[in-house]
């Protein structure tokens, strides 16, 4: 065994050695020891780099490089980005302004400035990602990573990984069996409007199962024009319509002889729509056999019900810019769904409307609006008094329902 020794008296004659006592190593092996030390370091540093918050399979539009943004959901962006900027930097998103933010690709340690810019219900971040999209051969399907660390947006696209989204050209173009339908949508109020007649499809369902079949000169003009006319089937009936398909940000509007579907179907709110493409062709249907099911509120005495439910993001309680967004869909089915039709139709066409509301928790009444923002509603007038008056932070819940011509909102302490 090998002994480590320090000088302690030296003079003319001679030198004293004095043992050194090492402490925290084994005596008995070592070797072992330190081993088992690099392990440690080595299972620590990957669980840091296995701590990614945000995480999403690439679109056809995230690795598009003629547009080149990737676009990032709003809460998580908000929940694990936002919350590391300065007061500044957040007033400037909510704006509508863009703000730079520095980022590293973990996978090679490149850094970049790019910009991160909110666009209402997602974010996008720009500047290099064109670039990014073409150093790192980024496609559909791939994982990429996110996370903020020191003061830096890190990123990773392990190149390992296999595709998250399966093959999507395996559909047979003559379907023997109608049961292969990637695109289902039970419809809403609004997608049975007649005077405003448009079917809105949300964005990655057709980039995945529509846009993946188009030739890139499709695609390429669909994201130029906005808008791209094309040939649907209703499978129903075997009718064949010249429709338009509209690209609206973060969703689709399949819009033309929409009106005429609703009529002819009589289509009406809980009826399932199934959506492919085939053949050069959009196919739809809207089996006859399908009983109208609207989406239901249980009685209101019994108050434990609460059909809409979210969690607080950052912007819901920023008292500067008071408001407090809810989804379309959940509005449309659980709220207008119980309004007289003048009442939908005057938040149809003056975009807001005003609302008594109610906190069950306190009792208290507030007169508001609710304000159609297109795939999301906002609730604005007193929520800023609410903010401050519940205390409310990021991560509360908050439940909402109709009840006898109020909206009621409570979030339990």
């Amino acid at each position: 065994m090998m002994k480590l020794y320090m000088v302690t008296k030296r003079n003319k004659e001679s030198v004293v050695l004095t043992p050194i006592v090492l402490q925290g190593f084994s005596r008995s092996n070592p070797i072992a020891d330190n081993a088992d030390m690099r392990r440690s370091r080595h299972n620590n540093a990957l669980q840091v780099h296995d701590d990614w918050p945000i995480r999403k399979a690439l679109t056809l539009s995230d690795v598009d490089i003629t547009h080149p943004f990737l676009t990032l959901p709003r809460q998580p962006v908000e929940t694990y980005i936002l919350v590391h900027l300065t007061q500044l930097e957040r007033d400037h998103l909510l704006n509508r302004e863009q703000v730079p933010i520095n980022a590293q690709d973990d996978d090679t340690g490149d850094l970049y400035v790019m910009k991160l810019k909110w666009r209402g219900s997602y974010y996008n971040l720009i500047g290099k990602w064109g670039r990014i999209v073409r150093s790192k051969g980024l496609d559909v399907g791939k994982e990429i990573k996110i996370r903020w660390f020191n003061g830096c947006l890190h990123f990773s696209v392990p190149q390992q990984q296999v595709l998250a989204i399966p093959p999507l050209q395996i559909i047979p173009a003559p379907v023997p069996h109608h049961d292969q339908w990637p695109i289902r949508k039970v419809l809403t109020l609004s997608d049975v409007d007649t005077n405003h007649p448009f079917l809105p499809l949300a964005r990655r369902s057709v980039e995945d199962h529509i846009l993946v079949h188009w030739t890139p000169q499709q695609r390429e003009l669909l994201r130029n024009e906005e808008q791209v006319n094309l040939n649907a089937r209703d499978v129903d009936t075997g009718d064949i319509y010249v429709m338009k398909l509209r690209w609206r940000g973060n969703y689709y509007n399949l819009i033309g002889k929409w009106g005429k579907i609703i009529r002819s179907k009589g289509l009406g709110v809980g009826k399932e729509i199934k959506i492919r493409w085939a053949n050069g062709c959009l196919h739809f249907s809207v089996p006859y056999e399908q009983t109208v099911v609207p989406t239901t509120i249980p009685v209101m005495h019994q108050q434990e019900e609460w059909p809409i439910k979210k969690a607080l993001t950052l912007s819901d309680v920023d008292t500067n810019h008071p408001f407090l967004t809810l989804p379309g869909k959940s509005i449309e089915d659980h709220i207008l769904l119980y309004w007289a039709s003048q009442a939908r139709e005057q938040l149809r066409t003056e975009l807001q409307i005003n609302v008594n509301a109610r906190d069950y928790d306190t009792g208290d009444l507030f007169l508001m609006k609710l304000k159609c923002r297109g795939s999301y509603y906002n609730l604005i007038g007193k929520w800023g008094q609410i903010i401050r008056g519940k205390g409310l932070q990021v991560g509360q819940e908050i439940r909402v329902r109709w009840d006898n011509g109020y909206l009621v909102f409570s979030v339990p302490q």
